[in-house]
Parts: structure tokens; C-alpha cells; sequence
């Protein structure tokens, strides 16, 4: 009972981390598009945010659907960080109440 308390802290910070992480990396690519739209300038950013948010949600198909950020003018308008953060909360999300369900019958 005290390791699912656990498990399910550890997600809740890095829902929030991963969520806070791609807010704010979409809404400077949105205000700073002129600038990060010169792919050596603004890829090296994106690599960056997209390597992080791997790290902290370690989920491949996110990481793969982020690489539409490398796609000039395409990537630079698209809150893709967020929608991709958001998918991987409510697939984990339905994963633990699956779990939880599963443990209580």
C-alpha cells in the first residue's frame, strides 16, 4: 500500500514537471518564432527540451511526435511539447487506475 503512495507522488511531479517543462518551452517558441525559426538557431533548443521531456517521461512515441519541432515554420506554431505532455499523462493515468483495479479485486 505505502509503495503505490509512492508511485503515484513520483507521477504527480513529473506530470508536473514534464506539463510546466512544455508550457513554457511552447509559449517562448510562440513568442520568440521569428528568431527560433532559423533551423541551426532554434534546433538546438528544441533538441534540448525534447531530450528533457524524454528523460523525465520516458515514453518514445512523445519523443517521436516532439520531432515535428525540427519541421521549419510547421513545428515553430504547434504547442507541440504540451499536447504530447498531455497525452502521456492520460495514457499513464488510465495505466494506474488499470493497475489500482486490478490490485483491489
Amino acid at each position: 500500500m505505502q509503495r503505490l503512495n509512492v508511485q503515484k507522488i513520483s507521477f504527480i511531479w513529473r506530470a508536473l514537471s514534464a506539463l510546466g517543462i512544455s508550457v513554457i518551452a511552447d509559449a517562448l517558441d510562440l513568442i520568440e518564432g521569428p528568431i527560433l525559426s532559423i533551423p541551426p538557431i532554434g534546433d538546438i533548443p528544441n533538441a534540448i527540451i525534447t531530450g528533457l521531456l524524454f528523460a523525465i517521461t520516458r515514453n518514445k512515441r512523445s519523443a517521436a511526435i516532439n520531432l515535428i519541432k525540427f519541421i521549419p515554420f510547421i513545428g515553430d506554431f504547434i504547442p507541440t511539447y504540451t499536447i504530447t505532455t498531455l497525452m502521456w499523462i492520460y495514457t499513464e493515468s488510465n495505466k494506474k487506475s488499470k493497475t489500482l483495479q486490478y490490485v483491489k479485486n
